[in-house]
């Protein structure tokens, strides 16, 4: 086997790292439904759900849920600014519902759906850095006492930022392995390659940058780097379509 140079080991290890940031060994439903799961199981709830924003902006799918009805609302959509979590994902602030019956919001058609209409929800929103929702969490019927709502959503809060974390870096994932995949297909040899790559870096935002970068200062180390490189965008781009 041929030792790598310096540089290449060190691109290498670069890569690795930068890589390593970003990817995550399941699908992210796989982890959504572990975390609506186990915060069910923490506030002792009928039912759990997580919803995210299309990317259009202007609607909610629910990716994942755990609990009554959790099989029957996979994939429903609803406008952003119905129900519940049409109204979390539309103010961005959590909300506790003690009697659905006597609030306006719930989207109680969603709900019969799923043959199961609650009492009582506690939803919250998915938010990144820069206070954009990127989905809601929903409970239905957690078991609290009357002074424990507050506690609740403080606790469903924390937990919605750690989600809002999984989901923003599947999102980032996502659109490097797109990114990545523009470059292989718009390259005919490795000149148009090394083009696409360097348009890459000068095109995407600053958490694909340096993976963008590494990538290109390895494609341009010589020809046998560069065929490792699109072997290598090659995986990427073939892990990334098997998230979706």
């Amino acid at each position: 086997m041929t030792t790598p140079s310096p540089e290449l080991a060190a691109l290498l290890v670069r890569i690795g790292d930068l890589a390593g940031q970003a990817t995550r060994p399941t699908t992210l439903r796989a982890e959504l439904a572990r975390a609506a799961a186990s915060v069910r199981q923490l506030l002792d709830a009928a039912a759990c759900s997580i919803a995210l924003v299309e990317p259009d902006g202007g609607s909610l799918r629910f990716f994942a849920a755990d609990g009554a009805g959790s099989q029957a609302i996979i994939d429903i959509t609803m406008p952003v600014g119905r129900g519940i979590a049409g109204w979390v994902a539309m103010a961005g602030q959590g909300i506790a519902v003690g009697d659905v019956s006597r609030d306006p919001r719930p989207a109680r058609a969603v709900a019969e759906a799923t043959n199961y209409v609650p009492t009582s929800i506690l939803a919250v929103p998915l938010m990144d850095e820069e206070g954009a929702v990127l989905g809601v969490i929903e409970v239905l019927d957690p078991q609290l006492g009357s002074d424990d709502t507050g506690r609740a959503l403080d606790v469903l809060g924390t937990v919605g930022d750690q989600v809002a974390s999984i989901v923003r870096l599947a999102q980032v994932y996502d659109n490097l392995g797109a990114a990545l995949l523009r470059a292989l297909t718009q390259a005919e040899d490795e000149a148009g390659f090394g083009d696409a790559l360097r348009e890459l870096v000068a095109t995407e935002g600053d958490e694909l940058a340096g993976l963008a970068v590494a990538f290109h200062d390895l494609a341009s180390l010589g020809s046998d780097a560069s065929i490792l490189a699109r072997r290598v965008l090659e995986e990427v781009a073939a892990f990334a379509r098997s998230r979706r």
